[in-house]
Order: structure tokens, then C-alpha cells, then sequence
């Protein structure tokens, strides 16, 4: 069972080098990368050469710089095999990833995409103690809007059947264009399911596109809009609660990745207050995220007034 992997790349030449180490890594071998780089000007390309040189299951093409979603729908067109896998060019796969997702999807016939648990790090893969969690059943729609469990197309294998149901990605999205494909997926009845162990290594870093706030929440809307367009939209009251669940994961990001104090605790109010059931959902999160939101702007202004004053 061959296994495409689709790397979209651009100025990626300070992590290729340990995102690619992840793939030749794979216990499984019997796939083929498609890298494209869209455009860099920095030393990717030639870090590509470099490895594409080196094993004749690599590939690289020029991508056309309009992003990373129209990157992705080229790198689809050039594609061949039984599955897709997705990549950026920043995260780490676990060397067992390939082999485990496309066992768990060649035992039942039914599931046409799968995912895993991931990590957060900065630095060094292990060096951050979060890690996601994954639902004990297929993905479900509210899923997909509360916070979106799949979290990265790196996280993603999907039957290359399924990529064609769903459809290209959204070039005319910067930001969610990820979650926005997979609402589509769902709404048209395909299963989505998540393996309980941690394969992938997710990097974060701020000023990357992951911490563009308002254009996930603008892309967060888009997909809403998707699954109306396919009539699989919710009942109005559980998208408000949805919406709340999904500003608390905002607010937890903006914590998660230090941006200024006043971002995590607009986030949050506001999903408290819009629905205070889906905002205080899930045990703990609603009050400690909103805790942390409230604590870390009243820090914030005590500094600024202290430092006014001395």
C-alpha cells in the first residue's frame, strides 16, 4: 500500500532538515514525498536537491507562491498511491506514524482518513508537556468547530478516494483552510477517525501562521459556511456553544504562546459570555483558561503601572 506524502515548503530551511529526518525515519518505507517549494528564497530548494539526490522517493516541484493550500493542491495533481499523507515542512513525524495510520485504516474498509494524538514543542520535539486529545469515535461535526482534534494536516492520512470527494483545498483561505477541508469531508459522510497514541511533533512558534488569532477565527467562520453550504450545519444553539468552545482554544493558544496579556482575555470573555455551557464544557478548561486570561492582564497592567510610576 503505497503512501503519498504531500509537503508544502517555503522559507523552510532553518526545520526541512528535521522534518525530513522524521520521514526517512518511517518504519514504514513504501512511500513517495512530493515537496513543494513554493517559491523560497532562502536555502530550501537547495536542501531539497540535497535530499532528493539522495533517495529517488523524493521529488521536488516548483510550487506556484500562492500559498500553502493552493501548494498542497498542486502537489495532489502529481501524486500517486493508495493513501495521501499531509506534511508542513516544520513538523516531526515519530518514526512507528506511517505504519501505524495505515494499518488502523487497512483494517476496516470504512474509515477513509485517520489522525493521531500530537505534542506541542517550540525547540526540541518533548520539549513541551501538552499534548492533544483524541475522541473515541469518529469525527462529528461540532468536533470539527469546537476545536478541531486533527489540529494540522501533518496529523492527517486520508485514502486518496476520499481527496477526491472532498475536493482541492480553499486557496482563498490564509488561515483554517485545514479545518474547512475536513468540514467538508465530514459533511459529506466520510469517517475521520483519530488512533490513541502521540505520532506527530507539532511545532509552534511565535509569528507563525498558527498565531494569527483573528484569521483562525475568520477561518473558523468560513467553515461554518461550509457545512451550511452542505446542509450538515448544527442547530443554531449547539454553534454558539461550539463558537464559545472554540474562543476558549483561541484563549488558550494566545496563553500557550505568550502574546500580549489583553489577547487571551478578550478571547475568552467573550466565549464565557456568548455561551457559558460551551465555554465552561470539558471539566476545568472554561475556569482555568479564563483564570489565566484574567490573571495574566491584571499582571500585565500592575507591571505597566508600577513602571509608570517609579
Amino acid at each position: 500500500m503505497t503512501i503519498a506524502i504531500v509537503m508544502p515548503c517555503r522559507n523552510a530551511e532553518a526545520t526541512l532538515g528535521g522534518t525530513l529526518a522524521g520521514v526517512l525515519s518511517q518504519t514504514e518505507t513504501d512511500w513517495r514525498l512530493v515537496a513543494v517549494d513554493d517559491r523560497s528564497t532562502d536555502g530550501t530548494a537547495a536542501l531539497l536537491a540535497r535530499y532528493a539526490a539522495r533517495d529517488q522517493r523524493i521529488a521536488v516541484i516548483d510550487g506556484p507562491g500562492l500559498g500553502v493550500a493552493a501548494a498542497r493542491n498542486l502537489g495532489l495533481r502529481h501524486v500517486e498511491g493508495d493513501l495521501v499523507a499531509f506534511l508542513d515542512a516544520d513538523d516531526i513525524w515519530t518514526p512507528t506514524r506511517l505504519y501505524t495510520l495505515s494499518r488502523f485504516l487497512a483494517e476496516d474498509r470504512g474509515r477513509q482518513a485517520a489522525y493521531s494524538r500530537y505534542g506541542f514543542f517550540r525547540d526540541t520535539p518533548g520539549d513541551g508537556p501538552t499534548r492533544s486529545t483524541v475522541p473515541p469515535r469518529p469525527l462529528t461535526m461540532l468536533d470539527l468547530l469546537r476545536g478541531n482534534p486533527v489540529g494540522t494536516m501533518s496529523n492527517l492520512i486520508v485514502r486518496r478516494a476520499a481527496c477526491d470527494t472532498i475536493g482541492p483545498f480553499r486557496e482563498d483561505m490564509t488561515h483554517g483552510e485545514d479545518r474547512e477541508w475536513l468540514v467538508r469531508a465530514v459533511g459529506h459522510g466520510l469517517t475521520v477517525v483519530g488512533v490513541d497514541e502521540t505520532l506527530l511533533h507539532y511545532r509552534t512558534s511565535v509569528g507563525g501562521l498558527s498565531t494569527d488569532l483573528e484569521r483562525m477565527y475568520a477561518g473558523w467562520r468560513e467553515s461554518v459556511r461550509s457545512a451550511a453550504a452542505l446542509d450538515a450545519l448544527p442547530p443554531a444553539e449547539a454553534i454558539r456553544a461550539a463558537e464559545a468552545a472554540y474562543l476558549r482554544y483561541l484563549a488558550r493558544r494566545a496563553l500557550r504562546l505568550n502574546l500580549p496579556a489583553g489577547t487571551a482575555a478578550r478571547y475568552a470573555l467573550r466565549g464565557a459570555c456568548q455561551s457559558p455551557r460551551g465555554f465552561f464544557s470539558d471539566g476545568t478548561r472554561g475556569v482555568l483558561t479564563l483564570g489565566a486570561a484574567l490573571l495574566a492582564l491584571t499582571a500585565s497592567r500592575l507591571v505597566r503601572h508600577a513602571l509608570a510610576h517609579r
